[in-house]
Parts: C-alpha cells; sequence; structure tokens
C-alpha cells in the first residue's frame, strides 16, 4: 500500500489562534514574499519565509510568516510564487503576531513553480536541491500532492517577479534602524528600546504614551521640576491617566529626556492586551519621527503596516533578572537610567543646601533687628547667680527660692498615651545623643583620642515632633519588590541600588514584582523643655523602619496610595504623637507651593498672607518618652581620606526609634 501524503494544518487555523503556541504542525503554502538571511547574535543566520495556501486565499491580509534559524549553507532560496513544504514547524507568538519557527527537526522542502506538472504527476524534478539532511523524506503522494496543490489554489496575490525581487533586495541592504532618542531626526523612522515613564493614555483607536532611553534630545518637549518635592516619582499602581506635557503629575525624568509617541491599530490592541504601563521596557521598531501640532517638540508615531496589516511594531522586553540573556542595548539603557538617578539625586541635594543657606542668610537679617541673646558667658555667670539664690534661700527662708533646670524639667507633663519600653532607663537629652564619642589609645607612646563614627548604643529620651518626611503620609509605606532592575548591572555599577537606606521609591514598578509593603519614614525630634526657654533647642532625626512602626502604630504595612481607610486610621494614630503638626504642615506646604506658582509667572502676592513669615512650624502637641537608638550604616564616599568603612565607603550615624507604642484603640477621630 502506498504511503499517504503528509497531514498539513490549513494556514487561518494557525491565524485565529486554533493552534495552541509550542505546536509543532506541517505546512503546505505558495511563497509571496522571502527576507535574506541576517546574522543572529549566535553562529547562525536568521531568515523568513511569507506565504498563504488555500484557507488564506480570499482575504489579502491572510499570511503565516516561517522564521528560519540555521547556518549560512542551509538556508532555503524560494524564488516568488514557489511551493514550499515545511515539516514540523513550531507554532509561536512573537510581538502579539501568530508564526512559525523552525528547531533542528524542521524539514523544508521549495518547488520551483514553473517546474511543477499538472496532476496526477507528482513535482519530484521541481524540487530544489536538498542543502539539509531531512528527518523525513518526501513520499510519491506528497509530491502528487504538491501538484494539485500549485494547480489549484488562486495566484492572484503572487506578486510580480520585480516586485518580489525588489523587497529581496531591500532586505539584503536593510540598514541599521536602531537610535537612541538623541540621535533622532525628523521624518527618519527608527527602531528603539526605551522605558514607559507617564501611564498609557488609552483613546480607544489609539494610545499616547511618554517614553525615555535617558538620552537627550534639544527638540523634545522640557520638562521643569517645579518645586523639591515633585521629583519624587509616583508609586506602584498610582499614576494618573493622561499624556498631557503640561500635567502636573510629571514625575520625571526631568529636562529633555522624554519623547511623547502616538500608538494606532493594531498596536493600541497590543498596548491594551500585553497590559504596558508605566515602568515597562519596550522594543518600538518603524516608529516615524515628526514634529508635533506645536512645530517646535519632535514626536513619535507608530502606524499599521499598511501591507501585513496584523504586524506588531511594539513589544515588552523580558528577561530583566537575566543580564546573559538580556539585549545589550538594553543594559546600555538601564545603565544611563542608573546615572541619570544619581545625577538628579545630587543636583537635589545642591539645591536644598543652597535653600537652606539661604535661609539661614534671611533669618540672620531677621535677627539683626532682634535683641540679641545673652552668649555662653552671662548664661554661666546667670546660673553661678541662680545657685547663689538657692543658697541664700536655704539659710533665709524670707528670700524667694529660685526655681532650679530640676524643677523646670519636673513640670514637663509627657504624654501618657505614648508608652515606653525601659522606663527604668535614666533619661538622656538630645545634646548627649548626639555628642562625639572618642576612642583613647596609644599612638606611639603619646596617648590619643581617636573619633567614632558611631557607638552602638540605646537611649530614652523625653522629645516632641517637629517636622517628619515623607510630606504625604501616603507614602510613609513601600513597595518590596521581588527584583531590581538595577541587579542585572555589575556591583560597582548598581553601587548606589543597595543600600535601602539611600534609596527613595521612585521606580516605576507593576504589581506583579511587588512581594509586599513595608514602612519606613521619619521624624524630627526635640529635646522636651519649656515652651519659654529662648535657648536653641537640640534636635535628632530619627528613622521609623517597618519594626519600629509595627510596635508604634500597631498596624501592618500596605498600598496607603489605595486604602483611604488605613490613611484614616494611621492619621488618628498620629494625631496623638503629634498634634496638629500635619494640618500645619500642609497648610505650610501649600502656601510654599503657591508662592512659587507666583513666582514662576511673576505676579505678585494674592494677599498678604502670601508674605507671611518664613518662621518653622510650632505644633501644638505634647512631648513623650521614647526609646532611641545610634547606630552606623555605610555610605559611598568618593574622598578616600574620609572612606572609613573600606574602599569607597564611609560610616554614617543614624538614628532610630524602636520599643515605643501609641497606646489607643483602634478608632477613627470624626470631626
Amino acid at each position: 500500500m502506498a504511503a499517504a501524503a503528509a497531514p498539513f494544518t490549513p494556514v487561518d487555523h494557525v491565524l485565529e489562534g486554533r493552534v495552541a503556541s509550542g505546536t509543532f504542525i506541517n505546512v503546505i503554502g505558495i511563497v509571496i514574499d522571502f527576507r535574506a538571511p541576517i546574522p543572529t547574535k549566535k553562529t547562525d543566520y536568521k531568515a523568513q519565509i511569507r506565504f498563504y495556501d488555500e484557507s488564506a486565499q480570499d482575504v489579502d491580509s491572510k499570511s503565516l510568516t516561517l522564521n528560519v534559524f540555521r547556518g549560512r549553507d542551509a538556508m532555503p532560496n524560494p524564488a516568488c510564487g514557489d511551493v514550499v513544504v515545511i515539516l514540523r514547524a513550531k507554532v509561536q507568538t512573537y510581538n502579539f503576531e501568530l508564526s512559525l519557527m523552525t528547531n533542528y527537526q524542521t524539514d523544508i522542502y521549495v518547488f520551483t513553480a514553473l517546474n511543477i506538472p499538472k496532476p496526477p504527476q507528482g513535482a519530484e524534478k521541481a524540487l530544489h536541491p536538498i542543502v539539509k539532511k531531512p528527518s523525513r523524506v518526501l513520499t510519491g503522494a506528497d509530491f502528487v500532492h504538491v501538484s494539485a496543490f500549485y494547480h489549484r489554489i488562486d495566484k492572484d496575490r503572487v506578486p510580480t517577479a520585480a516586485e518580489y525581487h525588489h523587497k529581496f533586495e531591500a532586505s539584503v541592504q536593510v540598514k541599521e534602524k536602531f537610535s537612541l532618542l538623541r540621535d533622532v531626526a525628523c521624518d527618519r523612522f527608527v527602531d528603539v528600546i526605551a522605558e514607559v515613564v507617564k501611564q498609557p493614555y488609552d483613546l480607544g483607536d489609539k494610545f499616547t504614551l511618554w517614553i525615555s532611553d535617558y538620552t537627550e534630545h534639544a527638540n523634545f518637549f522640557n520638562f521643569i521640576m517645579e518645586d523639591l518635592d515633585s521629583h519624587t516619582r509616583p508609586g506602584p499602581r498610582n499614576s494618573a491617566v493622561g499624556s498631557n506635557a503640561a500635567d502636573s503629575d510629571w514625575c520625571g525624568p526631568y529636562g529633555k529626556h522624554s519623547l511623547q509617541i502616538t500608538c494606532w491599530e493594531p498596536h493600541a490592541a497590543a498596548i491594551r492586551a500585553n497590559n504596558i504601563s508605566v515602568g515597562s521596557w519596550v522594543f518600538i521598531k518603524n516608529l516615524q519621527i515628526k514634529y508635533g501640532r506645536n512645530s517646535s517638540n519632535l514626536e513619535g508615531f507608530l502606524r499599521g503596516d499598511q501591507e501585513f496589516h496584523s504586524k506588531i511594531n511594539i513589544s515588552v522586553l523580558e528577561n530583566l533578572d537575566d543580564a546573559d540573556a538580556m539585549d545589550p542595548r538594553l543594559l546600555d539603557t538601564i545603565r544611563r537610567r542608573l546615572n541619570y538617578e544619581k545625577e538628579k539625586k545630587s543636583q537635589l541635594k545642591s539645591i536644598r543646601e543652597a535653600a537652606k543657606a539661604g535661609q539661614k542668610r534671611r533669618a540672620a537679617l531677621e535677627d539683626d533687628s532682634k535683641p540679641r541673646k545673652s552668649n555662653s558667658k552671662a548664661r554661666r555667670n546667670e546660673k553661678r547667680q541662680a545657685a547663689k539664690n538657692v543658697a541664700v534661700s536655704a539659710t533665709n527662708p524670707e528670700h524667694e527660692k529660685s526655681p532650679t533646670p530640676e524643677a523646670k524639667t519636673s513640670k514637663i507633663k509627657l504624654n501618657s498615651i505614648i508608652k515606653c519600653e525601659n522606663e527604668k532607663q535614666p533619661l538622656s537629652t538630645v545634646a548627649e545623643l548626639l555628642e562625639q564619642i572618642y576612642f583613647e589609645t596609644l599612638i606611639s607612646t603619646d596617648a590619643a583620642k581617636l573619633p567614632l563614627p558611631f557607638i552602638n548604643a540605646n537611649y530614652r529620651a523625653s522629645v516632641r515632633v517637629k517636622n517628619y518626611l515623607p510630606h504625604r503620609l501616603e507614602d510613609f509605606t513601600f513597595a518590596k519588590l521581588k527584583g531590581d532592575i538595577y541587579d542585572v548591572l555589575s556591583d560597582a555599577e548598581s553601587d548606589s541600588s543597595d543600600n535601602s537606606e539611600d534609596m527613595t521609591m521612585d521606580r516605576f514598578v507593576t504589581s506583579e514584582r511587588i512581594a509586599g509593603w513595608a514602612w519606613r519614614f521619619h521624624l524630627l525630634l526635640e529635646d522636651a523643655r519649656d515652651t519659654d526657654d529662648a535657648e536653641q533647642k537640640d534636635e535628632v532625626w530619627v528613622t521609623v523602619d517597618n519594626h519600629a512602626a509595627q510596635c508604634l502604630l500597631n498596624m501592618n504595612a500596605c498600598d496607603l496610595n489605595h486604602s483611604k481607610s488605613e490613611v484614616a486610621k494611621l492619621r488618628e494614630k498620629l494625631f496623638y504623637l503629634w498634634g496638629d503638626l500635619e494640618e500645619q504642615k500642609t497648610k505650610k506646604l501649600q502656601r510654599k507651593a503657591k508662592a512659587g506658582k507666583q513666582a514662576r509667572t511673576n505676579a505678585p502676592p494674592a494677599d498678604s498672607d502670601d508674605e507671611g513669615p518664613s518662621s518653622g512650624i510650632v505644633p501644638a502637641n505634647r512631648p513623650f518618652s521614647c526609646c532611641i537608638k545610634q547606630y552606623g550604616v555605610k555610605m559611598r564616599e568618593a574622598d578616600e581620606a574620609k572612606a572609613d568603612a573600606g574602599e569607597g565607603r564611609r560610616w554614617q550615624r543614624m538614628y532610630g526609634l524602636f520599643g515605643t507604642q501609641i497606646s489607643v484603640p483602634d478608632v477613627v477621630r470624626t470631626e
């Protein structure tokens, strides 16, 4: 009995998704396009054969592509209209498009169209020379099937020989279209790798989104940081929808680093289906660069392919945790992103220091018009006189007693709602916490005192809260990620991202990468003294980490940006800790933002309130007793003379809250 012809899967079954990805199938078709072999990153080459069969012959947009991966000498070379028989090809979805790809078992047989006889004759004589040893040899029934297929199919979709040759030559002479955004120019078509830096805006039939590869172009829109607080990028899944450049929710990158692009179908459907969002790394092909409506800034336009209507030119880049498998161009982009973050952080630090210096100068000018406080010598004389008065009063009952420092301390009423462990630990002042500790030793025969960068010590202090960071309660928690985008860089490159104390939560992340949430915020604590004490009070910033915050608040961390009830509960708890501090701070920040906006528009203040004093916040809250620990963390240090914690590192003294609790029930305060 003669062997039967191989079973073939209709092309439209693949295109309509009726064949699962990963399935190995046999197909037959008539060739309408062939892209010349090009070298891959490995040792083989890649070519593409596009074809259709009887199931797709009536729809011009229906055709299937075979991606051929082989050595240069084993590549097929079909001509226009030839018949191709493909055995054991693998179905795949790539760039949102269904296609086929070869593996080591795939056989490709090409038959010259002009030499295929009419059935019942077989097409043996039309078969191209075999360039790769086949896994399955064709039978007589297969050759007869090829003849019948060729003379039965509608060939109206087959291009002319000239058109086919022109496309083939174009694929041979293809120019490198990949470009950095800094190198794009009007009327060019480019391929780019970039990060989506603003939530895509869905307009139904199209999307607009902003991308950046962290290079700069003179003709991009210039994003200016409005204030020092606007540099923090939105938290996970907390980005407002929209792509208007003038939106106030832009959170970087600043300057001329970002390009707005508009994506039409079928790319819009691909963005929607693949959930491309802020923080996604994408590869965009054939992006047209033109000037936008304002004729001043370049924009990108991603339209549908006029010939292959279902072709998708935007795809999400995978393997973000595997440097070996990652496209080296993406690795370079991540490296530029890290450098941008470093530079931005350095600039913000310089701006803050300059602003602080300006505030000190203004305060000094104001002090010139006020009576000067007594100097330290005068204060010591006053204390001696007070001591003499105490001695006199001891022998003279009629003499009025002066209050002693101990008496002044005893008058302070602590907040009984704030509980502190180790109540038997003697109280320390903030000045004692900040005191420099020395290590006494001998160098040769000489005694020496060496300053210690920090000591591991615990204290109990009476303090009140003067300030806090971040400014928004919603930012008191941060997302713990399953992996960091900078992990793919070498240790030396990603050095700045390995210290959680030194990093802000400013990365774009998706919910899939979030492993959980943790607390982290900071409190400015002031030494508790009577409010009429004219002396400058000592202050210290303390960190409240996840464990300390759980103890303090009796609350687990969560995404506060999406939980109003938890924010309300947190606000209630903190009201017992710091009184009306949040209300005062919010008003001050609003005044500051309003004044900054007026300054940018050169407008005068709306009323005299806008010219209010620059004095600090004086919240109405009661002091409390708490536990504070001193510890050290390693920081980057460029000055070798200061690097006392290893190469390129120095110790930084830190203070943290611990063992302190707000002992109130979880009831939300109502106005």
